[in-house]
Order: C-alpha cells, then structure tokens, then sequence
C-alpha cells in the first residue's frame, strides 16, 4: 500500500509542478512554500545555487532575483540538475562563487550535515546569505536515507560551527500542519490520483485542509513549541564585519 501510494504521488506530484501548483498539495507544504519564497524575495541575488533542487519549485522566483541559477543534486529526477553533487562534498565548485544559497528540506537526508553547511559556507561568498529550511516534525520519508529533525537551537549551532551569523530562524507551520500532511496526502494520492477527480478532490483538499486549516493552525498550532518545519537565513560575515 506504501509503495502504491508513493506512485500515485509522484504522478501526482508530476502534474501539480508543471502547473505550479505543488506547495497545494498539503497545509506543511503550502506554509513551508510562503516562508521560503519570503526570504528568497528579501535575500536572494547574484549566483545562485541551489543544493537538492529535485523538482527546483523555486527556480522562476529565483531566476527573476539572481543573475545565475546552478541546480544541483545527487542524482537526476526531473530534468531540471544542471550539476551533479552530494552537498557534503563539492570539489567541482570554487571556494566563495555564490551569493546565495538555497537548500530546501534537503539536510535531514544527509548523514554528515556538518560537512554540508562547511561546503556550502566554503563555496558562499563573504556577506553572501544561505536560506535553508528543515523539518522539526516528519513522518519517516525517502529512507534508508532519512536521518534527522531539527531544533532551531541545533540547526543555530551547526550553522555557527561552519562560521556562519543566524539572521532568523522561523517556524513554517505547527502541530496541525504536521498532522493533516497524513489525510492531504492519503486523500491526494488515492482519489486525486484519478484523472477525473483529479481538481474536484484537488479543491476540496486546498480549501479544507490547506486554507480553512491554516487558520486554525494559527491559532491551536503551537509553532513555538511544535514547529513542523524552521525556516533559516545565515550570513557568511564578510571583510567588514
């Protein structure tokens, strides 16, 4: 049942990024998708590389601030790597070449995240900005290759051992965001996968259980204590600083 589900997604994940659509598919996605897009907008500028883009949802937003977007993952799913990489190592990029970097839900999968914010700080310019987000609440996804939660006090901490100033750290949801992923996902992977309720169940589920449930996830979430997912920018200080 796992795997067909896991089929039915993707298909259905497929359709929904070429429409633009895919931070709908669930309240977690939808609020992680708002945070991340707010510190693109106030942040992001000159190079740009984006580590574990998969699917790249943030790379017309991104093309529209930087002058260069690179898009890099350690194995090719969608079409859209311009290089391949594990972020944990990174011999192929040049010390301090991007302004910015862009790492979405991608460090819970790494077993030596310690290695990966010391490569994306070696390869961040001086005064140059990571904006990177992470779940604190997650069902077990991709394993074997899911490793971590985060507190922001951890993620602070790993990111101040690889040299880098913490800008803010925000919670992106709570704890009903993280509980409703279940039924948004179970609901759009079963009846949102057949072609022809595909929209009918696709409204049902955004005006429900993503925008009517955001509003009382305000409200009963309790972010501070039950994040579902943190949201991050870090500064490489520069000469000045």
């Amino acid at each position: 049942m796992k795997d067909y589900l896991g089929t039915k997604r993707r298909e259905l994940e497929t359709d929904l990024t070429a429409r633009r659509l895919a931070h709908t598919f669930s309240l977690s996605r939808y609020q992680l998708h708002r945070e991340v897009t707010r510190r693109i907008e106030r942040y992001a500028g000159g190079r740009c590389l984006d580590v574990g883009a998969g699917r790249s949802p943030f790379d017309e937003l991104l093309r529209t601030r930087c002058e260069k977007v690179v898009r890099a993952d350690v194995e090719v799913r969608s079409g859209r790597v311009d290089l391949l990489a594990d972020v944990q190592s990174m011999p192929q990029l040049d010390d301090k070449s991007f302004e910015t970097i862009l790492c979405t839900q991608v460090l819970e999968h790494v077993p030596r995240p310690w290695e990966a914010l010391g490569e994306m700080a070696r390869v961040l310019r001086p005064n140059g900005h990571l904006i990177l987000s992470v779940p604190h609440l997650s069902a077990i996804h991709e394993a074997p290759h899911d490793y971590y939660r985060y507190t922001s006090s951890g993620l602070e901490a790993l990111c101040r051992r690889a040299g880098l100033e913490v800008m803010e750290v925000v919670p992106a949801g709570g704890l009903l965001s993280f509980l409703l992923h279940g039924p948004s996902y179970v609901i759009m992977s079963t009846l949102g996968s057949l072609t022809w309720l595909r929209w009918p169940i696709w409204a049902a589920n955004y005006l429900v259980l993503v925008r009517l449930a955001e509003y009382l996830d305000r409200l009963l979430g309790l972010q501070a204590i039950y994040p579902c997912n943190l949201v991050a920018v870090f500064a490489k200080p520069g000469p000045e600083d």
